[in-house]
């Protein structure tokens, strides 16, 4: 009995009391002005040197699928050249949820390197890599860090002219820096439920990130357009080059036929005749074998329009009027009340026992 009396008092005594943790940090609340003045101060001028970020966004449908080649005209055309198209396969390899990886890969990142952009106040108007390397605002530390690393090693050179190209097979350590501080900037994502694709981008002035922003839209529309029309667009160029060349073989043969006519219009032998026939079989097989090209072709023409997706637009890009970040008063509000709690903390574990 006695031992349980003893920890309940002891319960009692140990118990965590807010009146007196509230006297305490009243009388002891001079201690608060320094460090959460400090703290406040302090992360308001660091992030003062941080320069601005600002952020737009696009928004797209696009049609997930290839279309239905089963029926209508494209479907007529096709079976009278002899072509069964109920039974081919119009899956996607590449869907909307791998999009995110896409933009991510070197290969559409590079092609970045070259897209023309302006900044707000008109300082600067150039390949979007000059913006980066050269007339992109950065604080003095990096400013900084970079002269101490140059000194330590002088950096790869970026080649940007005009005939050099870069080659994202083998990038040197500078590209490869550039690479991923563009793939840093964007964002993709994709609503599973509608497939709406989301592109953010993220440059340190505003007219630039909405240059971005469009930008890699209509890479990223182009780049759907070749995949799912790649196969029709070798198609369209097989049937135009063969039907030059039956073209050629026919007006050749069309020549041939008519010399031979001419040359022998009054001959009655029969040995004559057979030959005008051997001609003429020429011809009909030239002229059939163009038109049937003709017909191949009319059909790979109106499957690449099939092949060729379109999108819905949902949101254009808008040169944002607000900076993304650094949210320089709430951070140094979040700064300022965390430093209030460790103060307050450690006067209360120091102060409790004497009240």
């Amino acid at each position: 009995m006695d031992e349980k009396k003893s920890s309940i008092t002891s319960l009692v005594k140990d118990e965590i009391r807010l009146d007196v943790i509230a006297k305490i940090l009243w009388q002891y609340k001079k201690k608060f002005i320094l460090p959460v003045f400090t703290a406040c101060l302090g992360t308001y001028l660091f992030l003062v040197f941080i320069p601005r970020y600002y952020t737009a966004t696009v928004k797209l449908a696009p049609e997930t699928g290839a279309p239905s080649m089963g029926g209508g005209e494209l479907s007529s055309l096709a079976s009278s050249v002899g072509v069964n198209i109920g039974s081919m396969n119009t899956g996607d390899a590449i869907i909307p949820e791998f999009y995110p990886d896409l933009m991510e890969s070197t290969d559409f990142i590079v092609p970045l390197f070259y897209v023309e952009v302006e900044n707000k106040d008109g300082s600067f108007k150039g390949p979007f890599v000059d913006y980066l390397t050269k007339a992109q605002p950065v604080a003095w530390w990096e400013r900084l860090y970079n002269w101490a690393k140059n000194l330590i090693k002088k950096p790869e050179p970026l080649n940007t002219g005009k005939e050099y190209k870069i080659n994202p097979f083998r990038l040197n350590k500078t590209e490869t820096e550039v690479v991923k501080g563009i793939s840093g900037s964007i964002n993709c994502n994709v609503d599973k439920k509608t497939d709406v694709i989301s592109i953010t981008t993220t440059a340190r002035d505003p007219l630039v990130a909405a240059q971005l922003a469009d930008s890699v839209k209509v890479k990223l529309q182009q780049f759907i357009i070749d995949y799912r029309t790649e196969k029709a667009r070798c198609d369209v160029r097989h049937y135009e080059a063969l039907c030059k060349q039956l073209k050629l073989k026919y007006d050749s043969a069309k020549v041939a036929y008519a010399d031979y006519v001419d040359s022998h219009r009054d001959l009655i032998l029969q040995s004559y005749k057979t030959e005008e026939t051997t001609y003429e079989n020429e011809l009909q097989a030239a002229y059939s074998s163009y038109a049937t090209t003709r017909q191949h072709l009319q059909y790979a023409e109106s499957k690449l329009q099939e092949y060729t997706p379109s999108f819905t637009v949902i949101q254009n890009a808008t040169v944002p009027v607000k900076p993304a970040g650094p949210k320089r008063m709430f951070n140094s509000l979040a700064m300022a009340f965390f430093a209030f709690i460790i103060v307050a903390v450690r006067l209360v574990m120091k102060h409790y026992k004497e009240f």
